[in-house]
């Protein structure tokens, strides 16, 4: 009986099959926490977005007549692609994209003080986002 010579040359399939199932196990249990990460930070940088834009048109209604508040800004909307910065250009970059805006103003009395309560809303893609309100003397 001759006695056959082998040697052991690389892996087999079967070996070479199990470490790429292996390694990209690991691989997908380290990748996902990048990719919550990277979600986490776009939803905070529209929070941030809509906070200014919000607090963007507040200022716009207050630097306004306060006479003119309640008829201006009793139902107030701006649609997306449709917003207008301090200056009334239109806000067309990218980012703006999904964004609207909107503005309520209705009469109020505090102490028999006649004042004004403006509410300003921001939505992102029809999801409020964020809401400032606010009371105006006049």
């Amino acid at each position: 009986m001759m006695k056959q010579n082998r040697k052991n040359t690389g892996f087999t399939m079967i070996e070479a099959t199990i470490a790429m199932v292996l390694l990209a196990i690991a691989a997908a249990g380290i990748l996902l926490p990048f990719a919550n990460a990277a979600a986490v930070q776009v939803e905070g940088a529209r929070q941030t977005l809509a906070a200014n834009l919000a607090s963007e048109l507040m200022e716009i209604v207050l630097l306004s007549d306060p006479n003119e508040i309640l008829s201006t800004y009793a139902d107030y909307t701006e649609a997306e692609g449709a917003m207008l910065d301090t200056l009334k250009n239109p806000l067309t970059d990218s980012v703006y994209n999904g964004f609207s805006r909107s503005a309520t103003s209705q009469a109020a009395t505090v102490a028999s003080v006649p004042l004004v309560a403006v509410t300003v809303m921001v939505d992102y893609q029809d999801n409020e986002m964020t809401r400032i309100t606010t009371l105006v003397g006049y």
